[in-house]
């Protein structure tokens, strides 16, 4: 094993190579964000991996615990999402992870600065994240929709049946679930068209 670091470490042409596979980018060439950026020996990741999520858990835990948030609390949070992707390869390539870091960048606008007091109601809101965050359910919703009619399913258009068992099998159902899953059959069409 120490053979094996010795020469990865002496070995210029290793060494090139490790840096084209660690100094990762996005399919826009930009740089992706991480705290693994610290980590001084690459080869010992696992620490740093546990620590990340484990900070990431806390932080959640004392949020839910406080009832409220500022820009620190959300920008670590935001920092240890985009690390843990940074190394997730294609486990973290699917839409549901990108587009929470999304919503969390667009929730850093929305929090106060420094304060944890729950934000008052009638405080004025950015309207640029107002509409960010707009176009970011709208880009959801078409894109779902989209994926829907590109499947050319028969059970969408043909049979009208595709909600019949969406409920048993939708990836994080909800208290409501059961209730939805047992509507009647023209219930479920309507849902469909």
């Amino acid at each position: 094993y120490r053979f094996i670091c010795a020469t990865l470490e002496s070995s210029t042409k290793l060494q090139k190579l490790r840096e084209k596979l660690w100094d990762r980018s996005d399919a826009l060439d930009r740089p992706l964000i991480t705290l693994l950026w610290l980590c001084k020996n690459r080869s010992k990741l696992n620490p740093w991996l546990d620590g990340i999520a484990l900070l990431g858990l806390s932080t959640s835990l004392s949020i839910l615990y406080m009832g409220s948030a500022n820009v620190p609390m959300l920008l670590l949070l935001w920092l240890c999402q985009r690390s843990l992707m940074s190394v997730g390869g294609p486990w973290y390539g699917y839409g549901w992870e990108p587009q929470l870091a999304e919503l969390n960048f667009h929730a850093l606008f929305l929090a106060p600065l420094f304060s944890l007091q729950q934000i008052n109601l009638s405080s004025p809101v950015p309207s640029i994240t107002i509409w960010a965050i707009r176009w970011y359910l709208f880009r959801i919703m078409m894109g779902a929709g989209l994926i829907k009619l590109r499947s050319n399913d028969p059970k969408w258009f043909q049979t009208w049946s595709a909600m019949d068992y969406f409920y048993e099998t939708q990836p994080v159902p909800n208290p409501f679930t059961k209730y939805f899953h047992f509507m009647p059959k023209w219930w479920h069409r309507f849902e469909v068209g």
